[in-house]
């Protein structure tokens, strides 16, 4: 059924009354486009109807087209990082309190609290995480009218484009903000990609749908998350200087405007990316040569290490030292405490070999044994410990090539200035990013003026910055919260395999972010006994059309369930194939092809124990 809207009667709270032609009344939500005259379709009919089309007519072509108010844009994403699972809801804004919601979050945009200077019409889509909350959003607005990449993009200049109402059918992206504690799950990617199916179906301009949406914006040039949502980076801005442009204000869909005339935000414009999203097939088309092709070859790992770290027949003593006092004397006495038989068994007969590149982790119950493998590892000669004794063949390696974890002493100096001081800034922070320290305002801070979590993370970034080929943590992320103790040790996997630098990890609490880092040897320390090692050693070979995978378990315990696979943008694992079991020392093959690669973020191999392999596209 199709009616026409007569008159908007009242908006209040969380609801607009519209009178319709038919003299029917409706209450729709309060934030919807329509005005006096529009047409509006029921599906599948007035009396029970689950959709509202608004009924448009091109004006340029006068095609007949819907665009949808009713019910309001509401799609579930879920974010997986091993063992967590993050639900999503993009939506829009029901009231006024989500709007108090988003006016909380833009105090974490690097350009502050400035929403009512973004020009013309806008609207917000809200992230809303299950039991957490709204953590964050995106906007979408009008466009502003002068941008040199779209007049060279859509072959217009500016009189044109305001002649032939162009501009009504450009969207611009002027913000997304995801609360800090949240970053590095993907969600600003998620949101860029609600944005463009939001704008595609709920979206219109004085009859005119949209043919792009647009992001100019300095920050895209170290934040690439709109490239990941299949935004095109298409070209600069050149900027400009003097008195800028004064732009002309309306009301806005959310408060009033205040103190417009004092606006100078368009004043002296330095030159930023120009980001494209092409909505119409056309400008899709015209585009092609500038969308990065997407290379099906995986990045292959490439070691700072060359030779192999070995442990053999290793057996270590505690011994304590004798104090002389009165109370020591007392308990000595009365629990037959001598000096013989107060050593401390640890490691009994532990062997390892460790490839470059691995990732090892090592896991028991408190003071098992791990902290002092990574003793061995670290201390150089091991005879300098005189509470222990050692046998055994142990790693010989240079004392310059390890860095060791450290998140109590920094310098008060900006992040910013305290990582990949030698390189670009760009650099520095993708890899503040990648531990979640991702938002502008934290760059700026010295490590004294961040809470203990960021700390841990800004150590985790010192850590990857050292460029030396090992990488050792005790007690790795035993400070962080389940779900962030996944997400660094994502982000951690990721960053040793770019760099080719081996890890050595203990901690006695792995079932929060194990299935996460998927480590190449998982070592289970006991009182007393001997090691569990598990391990599986992964060899890949890259070929035109085929990728092969050896897996050798080189490991002590046997390997249940193999499952080899991909993962998407959201983190979701899907299985390819599927081993049963791989005893010690037995090795198998493993093919799959490249034309499966489409839309994949990494290749995984995983086992029922927690160990594998992950792999990397270019």
């Amino acid at each position: 059924m199709k009616t026409q809207v007569k008159r908007i009667l009242k908006t209040r709270g969380n609801v607009s009354e519209i009178e319709l032609a038919n003299r029917k009344k409706i209450l729709l939500p309060p934030f919807i486009n329509v005005k006096n005259g529009d047409i509006l379709e029921f599906l599948p009919n007035f009396k029970e109807y689950n959709r509202i089309n608004k009924i448009i007519t091109d004006p340029d072509t006068g095609e007949i087209q819907k665009v949808t108010i009713f019910p309001p844009y509401q799609k579930k994403e879920t974010i997986f990082i091993p063992p967590h699972t993050f639900n999503i809801i993009f939506r829009e804004r029901f009231d006024d309190k989500d709007w108090k919601k988003v006016k909380f979050l833009e105090q974490f945009h690097y350009r502050g609290k400035e929403f009512n200077k973004i020009v013309g019409k806008r609207t917000v889509l809200l992230a809303e995480l299950e039991n957490y909350g709204v953590i964050g959003f995106g906007m979408l607005s009008a466009a502003t009218a002068v941008a040199g990449p779209r007049f060279k993009l859509l072959n217009t200049n500016f009189k044109q484009q305001m002649r032939s109402k162009l501009i009504n059918r450009i969207i611009r992206v002027p913000r997304i903000v995801i609360h800090p504690e949240f970053r590095g799950m993907g969600i600003g990617t998620l949101m860029a990609k609600h944005l463009v199916l939001y704008a595609e179906q709920y979206w219109a301009v004085n009859q005119y749908k949209p043919k792009i949406i647009e992001v100019i914006a300095a920050m895209t040039d170290y934040h690439r998350f709109f490239e990941n949502a299949g935004f095109i980076n298409y070209d600069r801005t050149s900027g400009y200087g003097g008195s800028g442009i004064k732009p002309q204000y309306g009301k806005g869909s959310f408060e009033s405007r205040k103190n417009t005339d004092s606006y100078d935000f368009m004043k002296n414009q330095e030159s930023k990316p120009y980001l494209v999203y092409p909505i119409d097939n056309k400008i899709r088309k015209q585009l092609r040569h500038f969308t990065r092709s997407k290379n099906f070859d995986v990045l292959l790992k490439k070691p700072q290490l060359k030779e192999k770290i070995f442990f053999k027949d290793v057996n270590v003593h505690y011994h304590p030292k004798k104090y002389e006092c009165e109370r020591c004397d007392k308990i000595r006495n009365a629990f037959g405490i001598v000096n013989g038989n107060s050593t401390s068994n640890i490691l009994p007969n532990f062997s390892l070999i460790v490839e470059p590149g691995d990732v090892v982790l090592l896991t028991g119950a408190s003071g098992s044994g791990k902290s002092t493998i990574l003793k061995l590892l670290t201390l150089n000669p091991i005879k300098k410990l005189d509470e222990m004794d050692c046998t055994g063949i142990l790693p010989n390696i240079n004392e310059c090539d390890i860095e060791i974890l450290d998140s109590n002493s920094y310098p008060s100096i900006p992040l910013i200035d305290q990582i990949k001081q030698d390189e670009p800034l760009e650099e520095a922070i993708k890899l503040l990013n990648s531990v979640g320290l991702s938002e502008a305002h934290l760059y700026l801070k010295d490590p004294s003026q961040i809470s203990d979590g960021q700390k841990y993370r800004f150590a985790i970034a010192k850590l990857c910055d050292s460029k030396k080929p090992i990488w050792v943590a005790d007690e790795f992320v035993s400070s962080l919260n389940p779900e962030m103790a996944a997400i660094v040790s994502k982000g951690l996997r990721k960053i040793a395999y770019l760099y080719g630098s081996t890890l050595f990890l203990a901690a006695p609490h792995i079932c929060y972010f194990k299935e996460s880092l998927i480590p190449n040897k998982l070592i289970i320390v006991q009182w007393g006994k001997e090691a569990k090692i598990f391990s599986l050693k992964i060899q890949l070979n890259d070929d035109e059309n085929i990728l092969s995978f050896n897996l050798l378990n080189n490991g002590q315990m046997p390997l249940s369930k193999i499952l080899i696979g991909f993962t998407n943008i959201t983190g979701k694992f899907f299985t390819k194939q599927t081993i049963e079991s791989l005893k010690p020392a037995e090795n198998i093959e493993m093919e799959i092809s490249k034309k499966y690669l489409r839309d994949v973020q990494t290749i995984v191999i995983k086992t029922n124990e927690g160990i594998g392999d992950i792999f990397y596209l270019k």
